[in-house]
């Protein structure tokens, strides 16, 4: 494997594939870590622009990617700006609420690296199969409950890395069919895990629609040629074992109870409202006031959000006692797209769309047909989960959607399989 050429690597190179390793297992585990690698690679990273602008251009499409991560984090601080706050104001507030997608325009050179970038995929890889299989088996032993995880920081968005990372495997087993067992059972860890010890709703609403887009992109192999029948019945069998799933059973039938309970309760008891699926309803009901009362083209800015959007819900009738329990829930912006709005504008929101828009359109350029589809996915499943979570607002989550679109969108081609097979042969 490429390990065994360390010595001979750039002092910088090692420095980055040690940080992009403890990167990845500290991911989702591990608050503390995650900042300081990701602060480690920002210092090594000139090393790596200095090398690109030597040996590489930016293709135009990358170009716009990056361009549009920057346009949206000016445009971040201009609406703090225009709100009437100060410069260093304003500039704290994008390290808040932005960093994560501004790291992916000062990180890009290093991860161009397909090293880099393969070394960052496989240990998180590794990272999140050993932890599935872990609390896997300790759930069916009856030593933890299927929620929480048995390590402590287990984040919301385990559902959503599982399911990413399930797709990314079986676009790897229709490519290379000879990789059998060795892509086949952590794919069915990561299932197994998902409907038996997890609790995330968010993870089986992925699942489903993952894979009406993974047959959609693969239709001509899936659909027409011999893998037809396989493919249907592995779906038949996975929607069998979804709906089997007494935790699946529970937590979907629970969404349906909550969202029942919270249109029976009159509005000022909607603004105290407490469970999951009522924060989010609550939130969306709250925010469209505060959209309507801001400026169409630039929103209220990120400072001001949370104290307008307390005002609005103390107006509904949410009490200072009823904040206490959930008003962290209402600072949640679980629509990351009504949070655009309201903080950015439309103008915000179309750069913030645009992002995603440009990442599919550098992501259907690659000639790796793993790294092409696997990006086109995990747009998919972000764009997606932020219509109920926020994917790059949040600590976790915004450093996995870093992660990800740097590792499928910045190597000329991460050439996945042919590293395995490498490896294979090397054993």
């Amino acid at each position: 494997m490429y390990f065994k050429n360390l010595s001979a690597m750039r002092m910088h190179l090692k420095l980055a594939l040690i940080g992009v390793t403890l990167l990845s297992l500290a991911l989702l585990t591990a608050t503390a870590v995650t900042n300081l690698m990701v602060l480690a690679l920002l210092l090594v990273s000139p090393f790596f622009w200095q090398d690109f602008k030597r040996t590489q251009v930016l293709s135009r499409e990358s170009f716009m990617f990056l361009a549009l991560i920057v346009a949206i984090c000016i445009w971040d601080v201009f609406g703090n700006l225009f709100a009437g706050h100060g410069l260093f104001d304003a500039l704290k507030a994008l390290l808040h609420d932005m960093r994560t997608l501004g790291f992916i325009v000062l990180l890009w050179a290093m991860f161009s690296s397909p090293v880099v970038s393969r070394t960052a995929f496989w240990t998180l890889l590794g990272s999140v199969v050993v932890l599935a299989a872990t609390n896997l088996v300790l759930t069916l032993m009856g030593y933890l409950p299927t929620y929480p995880y048995f390590w402590k920081n287990g984040p919301h968005l385990y559902g959503q890395v599982l399911v990413g990372l399930f797709f990314v495997l079986a676009q790897m087993l229709l490519v290379r069919p000879s990789l059998t067992w060795r892509v086949a059972m952590p794919m069915l860890l990561l299932l197994l895990s998902l409907f038996l010890a997890s609790e995330r709703r968010t993870g089986y609403l992925l699942l489903a629609g993952g894979f009406v887009v993974w047959g959609g992109l693969n239709f001509k192999r899936l659909f027409v040629g011999k893998y037809k029948w396989v493919a249907l019945a592995l779906m038949m069998i996975t929607v069998v074992a979804a709906v089997a799933s007494p935790i699946v059973q529970r937590r979907m039938a629970l969404v349906i109870f909550e969202i029942h309970q919270y249109l029976a309760l009159t509005p000022e008891q909607r603004a105290g409202i407490a469970t999951s699926v009522g924060i989010r309803m609550q939130f969306y009901v709250s925010i469209f006031e505060l959209i309507k009362n801001s400026n169409f083209w630039v929103g209220v800015g990120s400072i001001d959000f949370a104290s307008l959007f307390w005002t609005i819900n103390e107006k509904m009738g949410t009490t200072p006692e009823q904040a206490a329990i959930q008003f962290s829930g209402f600072q949640n912006p679980h629509n990351e797209y009504l949070y655009m709005l309201a903080t950015k504008g439309i103008v915000g929101l179309a750069l913030y769309v645009g992002i995603f828009v440009q990442a599919c359109r550098v992501g259907w350029q690659k000639k790796d047909e793993v790294q092409r589809i696997g990006v086109l996915i995990f747009v998919f499943l972000f764009m997606f989960s932020i219509t109920t979570n926020s994917m790059m607002t949040d600590m976790e989550e915004g450093h996995f959607t870093m992660l990800m679109l740097l590792v499928f969108l910045a190597p000329a081609s991460l050439d996945l399989l042919n590293e395995a097979a490498k490896t294979k042969a090397s054993n």
